[in-house]
């Protein structure tokens, strides 16, 4: 996909999902109402809450460890030695589901979410 395909589907979207990493960018482009899901931030938290509050969009991420699984052992970072960003995870299917609750509630209350974007019988 090239990227002015990539920033057509982004300007398109609600809901902004993705686990910490360069893609997370893409906020910058989301519109108005939109909501950033960053599954999990690495425990670096302040890198996309900021930019997302910096374009002014929702942010929400998984908080604390709770339903949040390494699947492997910490992958290694030239300089920086074991590093969490480089590791494999599984999430807890209830709690990802809350998140993403949340977002929602976020893009439906917001005063720029356009109604007619919505279909008739969605409901949350």
């Amino acid at each position: 996909m090239s990227f002015l395909e990539q920033l057509q589907h982004t300007q398109n979207t609600d809901i902004f999902i993705g686990i910490h990493g360069a893609g997370l960018t893409h906020t910058l482009f989301l519109p108005d109402w939109a909501c950033l899901l960053e599954i999990y931030n690495c425990g670096d938290e302040p890198c996309y809450r900021n930019l997302a509050a910096l374009r002014g969009v929702g942010y929400v991420t998984w908080e604390g460890s709770a339903g949040l699984t390494q699947m492997d052992e910490l992958g290694t970072h030239k300089g920086r030695g074991d590093y969490d960003k480089f590791v494999n995870y599984t999430v807890n299917p209830t709690e990802f589901r809350w998140l993403v609750e949340k977002a929602i509630m976020y893009v439906f209350n917001h005063p720029a979410f356009p109604s007619t974007h919505m279909h008739p019988k969605e409901e949350l």
